[in-house]
């Protein structure tokens, strides 16, 4: 093989991998992907949901409270 076919083969090889990487790479262009980016960073920006009920106490640690204080 000469100096230029290999040249040139080397020169397919990277536009061919460069087109991948560019096609995998590359912004959504769908209408309602600005949507969706907006919709990702209120996500991101708001608080987490507060739970609707409040955490069950652990059961080992009420009942040494209790025998803290003097009750049973």
């Amino acid at each position: 093989m000469s100096g230029v076919a290999f040249l040139l083969l080397a020169v397919v090889v990277a536009a061919v991998g460069s087109l991948i990487v560019w096609i995998r790479h590359r912004k959504p262009t769908h209408f309602m992907s600005s949507v969706d980016d907006f919709q990702r960073e209120m996500d991101a920006l708001s608080t987490p949901p507060v739970p609707s009920t409040p955490p069950r106490p652990v059961r080992g640690v009420q009942d040494a409270e209790k025998r803290r204080l003097g009750g049973r």
